[in-house]
């Protein structure tokens, strides 16, 4: 790698390492700004309704923004790894412009575009974040996979109580509720490790290495 070149990648994980710390920054002042902690009594996308939607709308921008720049600049250039993450972002982007109906019940078609692309966005993203740890040392790849079995369960819970099926102690809405904000946190728990692997002695160098000669042989 040339000099410019490693100059631009360290530029880009910086950019991605302060994007995930603000995007962590901006999901705990979305639940303060609405006075609705863990557990929450409204679905994540109600935080996007009303005057102080555009928190909302900017925390989406900064996850996308993050785990994109974290990738860019990191040694995995592995093709499906960028399909996974660009869906994801594309897909959280989406639902952070197009609102969902104050509520929750997304009947109006703008609503059922938001539930679309949250779906896209909670699925393709943290398979995408954990594909491109592939890099990363022994826990962290342990962790990020961890990370997304535990956020699937969460997404099949939160289809589980949309349809009616309550967690004991909630009713079927508040059971949404909650099964989605642990899907939301384990992402967000997610990109912090995804940045953390970014910095210098979080990498499995055999790994890389032998990516980095496959990459080569393909473009031989």
């Amino acid at each position: 790698m040339s000099a410019g070149a490693a100059r631009t990648s360290e530029n880009l994980l910086i950019v991605g390492r302060v994007a995930a710390v603000a995007s962590l920054v901006l999901c705990l002042l979305i639940q303060y700004l609405n006075h609705d902690f863990f557990p929450p009594d409204v679905s994540v996308s109600q935080y996007g309704v009303g005057p102080r939607g555009w928190v909302f709308t900017t925390w989406t921008a900064v996850v996308a923004l993050a785990a994109l720049t974290l990738r860019a600049g990191g040694s995995m250039n592995e093709h499906h790894v960028g399909y996974w993450l660009g869906a994801g972002s594309f897909g959280l982007v989406l639902m952070g412009i197009v609102r969902t109906d104050a509520g929750g019940l997304q009947q109006s078609f703008h609503a059922k575009v938001h539930m679309g692309a949250s779906i896209l966005a909670l699925v393709a993203l943290p398979i995408g974040m954990a594909l491109a740890m592939d890099h990363a040392c022994a826990w962290l790849r342990r962790s990020a996979w961890i990370f997304v079995v535990l956020g699937a369960v969460a997404l099949v819970m939160v289809l589980v109580s949309a349809a009616g099926v309550a967690t004991p102690g909630l009713d079927a809405p508040h059971s949404w509720a909650m099964w989605q904000a642990v899907a939301v946190t384990l992402d967000m728990l997610l990109l912090a490790a995804f940045a953390w692997a970014s910095l210098p002695g979080n990498h499995d160098e055999v790994r890389r290495d032998a990516s980095v000669a496959r990459a080569g042989q393909r473009t031989d």
